[in-house]
């Protein structure tokens, strides 16, 4: 995508989103990780959310669900003892990916995919769903979205498409296009 297109801020918001996700993200896999629950700097605090309150949220939203997606979600309320470090996983990798640009795309999707999953669960539980719909809005801007400044410019995978997207056009047989012939020349 030409840059010029773009516009001269959206870098920066798309940057200033994924630096926000990842920061959502990590805090609440550290939440899990080690158990805590809230987070205080000086006047400010916020309320992460760990292992046992996912739990109780899963329980709340399965149990008013309807069909498939209350058999879903009792299975993984059956088998929390894996879904809750599947889900620490997925909530670290996101947030180390997001914020340090590793892996973007992949990133991105994954984190697409727990926001949507969590979107689902409490729109089958007929809960307040306008907010949540934010969240995997937000990871497919950043999925879609051209890419950003991190580390995987400096990876091998990122070298090799600034190198493609550096290099001139070629046509489609690999060879240099000839100058254009001036028929009156010939």
């Amino acid at each position: 995508m030409n840059t010029a297109v773009r516009g001269p801020g959206y870098d920066t918001a798309l940057l200033v989103v994924r630096t926000f996700l990842g920061l959502v993200y990590l805090s609440n896999g550290l939440a899990k990780l080690f158990g805590f629950h809230t987070l205080a700097i000086s006047y400010w605090q916020t309320f992460l959310i760990n292992r046992d309150d996912a739990l109780n949220i899963q329980m709340g939203n399965t149990g008013s669900s309807p069909g498939l997606i209350h058999d879903f979600g009792m299975f993984v309320v059956d088998h929390w003892g894996a879904f809750q470090w599947l889900l620490t996983l997925g909530e670290l990798a996101v947030g180390f990916g997001l914020l340090l640009g590793v892996l973007s795309r992949l990133t991105a999707i994954g984190g697409l995919v727990l926001a949507f999953s969590t979107f689902i669960f409490t729109l089958g539980a007929g809960t307040w769903t306008f907010d949540y719909l934010f969240e995997p809005a937000l990871f497919l801007a950043l999925a879609i979205a051209p890419p950003l400044p991190g580390l995987d410019s400096r990876m091998p995978w990122g070298q090799h498409s600034r190198a493609a997207s550096a290099a001139p056009a070629r046509p489609h047989n690999g060879h240099a296009a000839a100058e254009p012939v001036d028929p009156a020349r010939r």
